[in-house]
């Protein structure tokens, strides 16, 4: 007898049919917060609660209309309605504010946008060819997309900078006592890097990421008061990485390419790479069996977008080995992301 148990699974007590319903109406919650994240009315409660009739006039949109989605987000938790129509802040409506280090407000405003929403459009033609689907609705890659549309470029750079809560889990969690000098590749606007050298004030580091990313990322090294102690270098990591440090970092990168390509960024951090030198990469990893987990989701949006994927902790381990490392230990951290550690072979 095959083995049905769901005991991890959180809507194993929901009736079938209410529970088919919910996934297929998921898509009406998901489109309405992105309505409220896009007209900041988390911010706009933080205050004291309104009624819809205020928040449309500050926000020039239909009362009525706006109403109705208040009300629908409210009956899941995000916001509440009390007797005279008002809407109150909740704790799941905290994380729609902008101001809060693990907000989602970026993230939701990225996923409401027409390039983003089209492309999701194309999942079943992704599952029929096994192309990605982004690619099928704009007839180019993701990247390529986002240097030839400014507005796209920015919607997209904010929302993978509205990464506080992982960037704070990923600096409780692991222990850079031993390290002397990081290169974080890929590293983006630095927000990582930098809560990692302010920390660790016995620290050099490097940040590695594309010519256009790297100028717009000097200034928030300078303001954060590192350009001392943090050299800033432009480059692609699919041709080179800078050599110098004795740990190599890479937050969420390894997941936005296929084995080829994850191996050769991994290949050329190991040729920069001193003997003793160390690789951690922080990603969600994905677990077997049944239970909820945020990669199978993560894994999708992968698939869909660029073409990469969440991987288990076996699949992480054969490209580590494929590119000249062994894994040799995995820190959980508060968030979703665990670090993955490598040593070269």
């Amino acid at each position: 007898m095959n083995d049905t148990s769901e005991t991890n699974n959180p809507f194993a007590s929901i009736a079938p049919e209410k529970a088919i319903e919910t996934f297929i109406m998921g898509e009406a919650i998901s489109r309405c917060l992105q309505v409220i994240a896009k007209l900041h009315i988390a911010d706009r409660l933080t205050q004291s609660p309104e009624t819809a009739e205020v928040l449309a006039q500050e926000t020039s949109t239909h009362a009525r209309s706006l109403y109705r989605i208040l009300r629908t987000v409210a009956s899941v938790g995000v916001f509440h309605e009390d007797e005279q129509a008002r809407f109150h802040m909740t704790p799941t409506a905290e994380l729609l504010r902008t101001d809060v280090p693990n907000s989602m407000q970026p993230w939701l405003v990225l996923r409401g946008e027409e390039w983003h929403r089209s492309s999701w459009n194309k999942l079943y033609a992704t599952v029929s060819t096994g192309n990605t689907a982004f690619n099928i609705a704009h007839d180019e890659g993701l990247f390529d997309y986002l240097k030839h549309d400014s507005d796209a470029a920015t919607v997209f750079n904010k929302a993978m900078a509205a990464t506080k809560g992982f960037t704070q889990a990923i600096v409780d969690a692991y222990d850079f006592s031993d390290t002397q000098k990081i290169i974080d590749v890929g590293g983006g606007y630095g927000s990582l890097l930098s809560a990692i050298l302010q920390k660790n004030t016995h620290l050099q580091g490097i940040l590695y990421d594309t010519k256009k990313v790297t100028a717009e990322a000097k200034k928030g090294i300078e303001d954060a008061g590192l350009a001392s102690r943090c050299e800033i270098i432009a480059g692609d990591f699919f041709s080179n990485v800078p050599s110098g440090a004795d740990t190599f970092l890479l937050r969420r990168i390894i997941h936005d390419w296929d084995d080829e390509k994850s191996i050769k960024i991994l290949k050329n951090c190991r040729q920069a790479m001193d003997n003793g030198g160390k690789l951690l990469l922080a990603e969600t990893i994905i677990e077997h069996g049944n239970a909820l987990s945020p990669g199978k989701f993560y894994d999708i949006d992968m698939m869909v977008m660029v073409g990469g994927l969440e991987r288990t902790l076996d699949e992480y381990s054969v490209l580590f080995e494929a590119a000249g490392f062994t894994l040799t230990n995995v820190v959980s951290t508060k968030s979703n992301m665990s670090i993955l550690e490598g040593q070269p072979i």
